[in-house]
């Protein structure tokens, strides 16, 4: 014989079938795309302790399939959220580019280092968060001076500028600077020095790159540049250049033509030959920016 139900079954029952009801008519159908905006600090790609967020940088995020297109500015916390998205894998997410020239984006990018924007493909599923970053660093000139203006009336009133030259000269004799025939150079009178420099030429190639790294290291020393602000083609900072500079020069102070360290040396100079003519650094903090 069937026993009747009792009250509380009948509750069980019942809870179960609103329960399925209500997953049933509030179906999660949607995804949600989350972009992060980071100042990149290092120029490195990546977004490191204490790096800060950009806040109202433009996003735009489309889906063809979908006929989808939207733009927002980050918030306050450098995010900008697309929710209510139907799902697709075509859509793709752009960042804006900045009225002023001097901004850079570091992330992402591919294997050879080039910007990727947009980013494709971002796949958005229902009931799932697509999250991604976007960095960018902003630059400013070095306010490097040239071998040439350390040879001229200008750069010799900032040697003297304390008077005398003889802490600026033990600064440089503290460097591995090479002369032409690969001796150790070090300068005791200014036109010895402005000779020096006038000189330079790339026969050995230890020979030009000491003359770029004396004129940056006068450079720091007169604060026309700050040696910690970082220089994104070699990557990393002035004085880690200006390191790796020296150290090749105790190691190899006579590179002509057909040395192994010849190429290297070169390429140290051309960094500091940009350096010492204004190339752009990056900030250390982020610089004004707008879009139409």
């Amino acid at each position: 014989m069937k026993l009747p139900q009792s009250r509380t079954a009948k509750a069980v029952v019942l809870s179960t079938a609103l329960l399925a009801g209500a997953v049933y008519a509030g179906c999660v159908c949607h995804g949600t795309v989350t972009v992060k905006k980071f100042y990149d600090a290092n120029a490195n790609g990546v977004h490191d302790a204490g790096e800060p967020r950009l806040i109202g940088w433009n996003m735009t995020l489309e889906s063809a399939s979908k006929l989808y297109s939207s733009t927002l500015p980050t918030d306050s916390f450098g995010y900008a959220t697309f929710g209510s998205l139907l799902p697709a894998s075509d859509y793709s997410l752009r960042e804006a580019s900045p009225l002023q020239a001097n901004w850079v984006q570091s992330s992402p990018h591919d294997a050879q280092g080039n910007p990727i924007n947009p980013q494709t493909g971002i796949q958005v599923a229902a009931g799932n968060t697509a999250q991604l970053s976007f960095g960018n660093y902003c630059t400013k000139p070095s306010g490097g001076r040239t071998p040439g203006y350390w040879s001229n009336k200008n750069g010799l009133d900032t040697l003297m500028d304390g008077g005398t030259l003889a802490p600026e000269f033990t600064t440089l004799s503290s460097l591995n600077l090479s002369s032409i025939n690969g001796v150790d150079f070090n300068p005791v009178t200014y036109p010895q020095f402005r000779a020096w420099l006038l000189a330079s030429t790339a026969t050995n190639m230890a020979y030009k790159l000491s003359s770029h790294l004396a004129a940056m290291r006068l450079n720091v020393e007169a604060g026309f540049v700050n040696g910690n602000r970082i220089y994104a083609p070699f990557g990393g900072s002035i004085n880690q250049l200006m390191a790796l500079a020296n150290n090749s020069l105790l190691s190899d102070p006579m590179t002509p033509a057909g040395n192994p360290e010849r190429a290297y040396q070169e390429q140290l100079k051309n960094w500091l030959d940009a350096l010492n003519n204004g190339a752009p650094v990056v900030s250390p903090v982020p610089c004004t920016f707008s879009f139409n």
